[in-house]
Parts: C-alpha cells; structure tokens; sequence
C-alpha cells in the first residue's frame, strides 16, 4: 500500500528540488532550507509552494528545461509524466492490500488506487472511510501516488449518503475498474482482452442480479433462468457488434431488436426484470430506463 523505501526517497528528493525552484522564483517561503535534510520544511511552507507549483505549469516545465539540480534523465521524465496529475477532491472508500481507494467527487468520476509514500495512506489519515480529502495525485513509473499533502475534512455522512458513495463507487467498478495508473495507454485492440474484460465486468452484474432476484423470493431455477437469458444477450447480440459492449451499456434499440428476433415470453419477462434492477440499483439513469420499462411492459414475444 505504500512506496518501496528507494522510490520513497527518489520521490521526496526530486519533491525538494522542485519545491525549491518553484521558492527560487517567487520567494514565497523565507526559510525553505537549501539542501534536503538542512532543515525541516512547515507544511503549511510546502502547501503554499505546492500551490504555486500546480497553478502554474510554466513553472515545471522550466525547472524541467534548466534542470537547477542535475536530475537524470528518468527523473526528469517523472518530472514531465506530472503533467497527467488529478488534482481534485476525493472521498476515500477503501484501504486495500495494494492501494487505497480515492473516489473522484464528481457524478460521473472515477476511482484511483493510490499509494502510500513513507507508510500507508490509511496511517495517515486514519482507518475511517468514507473520508473526504483534497489531493493532488502523481503519476510515479505506472502507479499512482499523491504529492504528499492531503488535506483531510472532518465530516461525517448518514447512512443515506454512504449507501449512495459506495453505490456509485460499485458502478464505478463495473463499469471500467479502478485506474491504477495515470499515464496515457494506447487502448488494447486484441478482441481477445477486449471480450474478456467485457466479460469479467458483465460477471460481476449478472451475480449481483442473480442476489437481487433471490432477494426478492424466486426460485433457483428462476433465478437462473432470468440470469442466463441476459447472458445470452450480453454475449450473442452485445459481444458481436462492431464495437463490442458490456451489460451496462444496453440501449432501448438493443433490446428491441434482439426481442425482436429472439425474443419469447420468458425472455421478455427477463428484461423487465433486468432493467428493474439496474434502475434499482442505480446503475442505469431513471431518464435511460423509462423508455426501456415502457417498451417492454408493452412487448409481445
């Protein structure tokens, strides 16, 4: 969950040095200490040059083409990957083995795991999550970390606020998973890992469907029937599109037209009961799933 010793102490020396330009060219701070380990630097020094450092791009990218402190060549390239950084407030749901969970703020965000840099991010701010913080995070060699400073808001949510936090932190994870790297990628073109990530996501609606309609009283044989009919049209009609797509993704013409050929009463039945779920749940918008509802409360197989 947090930095190996070395890539902590890489981290906080290329830290210094930028901090140090950025003191250098607006003397922001007075006694911001010239060598690492001269002296020990106020957070609230470090908050202010942080500050002043992300406001201003410019001011990086100097530092990166006069290079004041000899920085090797991959130090400066972690310098120039900054450019990638989430700057932002998060709602911290989970401290897992690998990472803790900072989920973006706004609706339609996304989840980072993000480590630690000289202990875990939970030693820090303690173990309690939700937890509502500013941050600014970094990319570091194909992970992700924080600058540092995180600012910590002493809230505490209801029962109705969380459940919607680690509602949209669920849908979050069905829909794309947690980003553990903020790098641009070239997005995969092998069918082969598109289809299975496709896959795996799908796998994680169609359990939670099948405890939705246990919950609600059905049969095993019901349940499993009602969850192998969306199976069926997740991977014959949304797997072969062009652009192949996941449960998630389902449009008002996907169903019509796979009922259309396909369809029978069961399977009918299936879908409104799929869809009910989805917009129960919130993972499908009431604006998306009321045209849906009301085509398939008025289709004949």
């Amino acid at each position: 969950m947090y930095l190996a010793p070395h890539e902590t102490e890489r981290f906080y020396r290329i830290w210094f040095e930028l901090l140090h330009y950025v003191n250098d060219q607006q003397r922001l701070v007075p006694d911001f200490p010239d060598t690492p380990g001269a002296g020990a630097i106020l957070p609230s020094d470090a908050l202010q040059l942080r500050n002043a450092l992300w406001a201003d791009d410019a001011l990086r990218e100097r530092f990166i083409e006069a290079n004041p402190a000899g920085l090797s060549s991959t130090d400066l390239a972690l310098v120039e990957s900054w450019s990638y950084r989430v700057t932002g407030k998060f709602f911290i749901m989970r401290h897992l083995k690998k990472y803790s969970v900072f989920l973006s703020e706004q609706l339609s965000g996304h989840a980072y795991g993000v480590l630690g840099l000289v202990s875990p991010i939970d030693e820090v701010v303690g173990p309690t999550v939700p937890l509502y913080v500013e941050a600014v995070l970094l990319p570091f060699e194909g992970q992700i970390i924080y600058d540092s400073l995180l600012q910590s808001y002493s809230i505490s949510f209801g029962p109705t606020i969380r459940r919607g936090f680690n509602e949209t932190y669920r849908n979050v994870q069905e829909r794309e998973g947690i980003i553990t790297s903020l790098e641009p990628v070239e997005a995969s073109n092998d069918p082969h890992e598109i289809r299975s990530a496709i896959l795996a996501r799908n796998a994680k609606i169609l359990s939670a469907f099948r405890k939705d309609l246990t919950r609600r009283g059905l049969s095993s044989t019901m349940v499993e029937q009602h969850a192998s009919a969306i199976d069926s049209f997740a991977q014959t009609w949304l797997l072969a599109q062009g652009s192949p797509r996941g449960l998630l993704d389902t449009t008002l013409a996907d169903i019509q037209t796979y009922l259309g050929t396909t369809g029978n009463k069961t399977s009918t039945t299936s879908f409104k009961r799929f869809v009910s779920f989805l917009s129960d749940t919130g993972r499908m918008d009431y604006e998306v799933a009321t045209p849906l509802r009301n085509f398939l409360q008025h289709a004949r197989a």
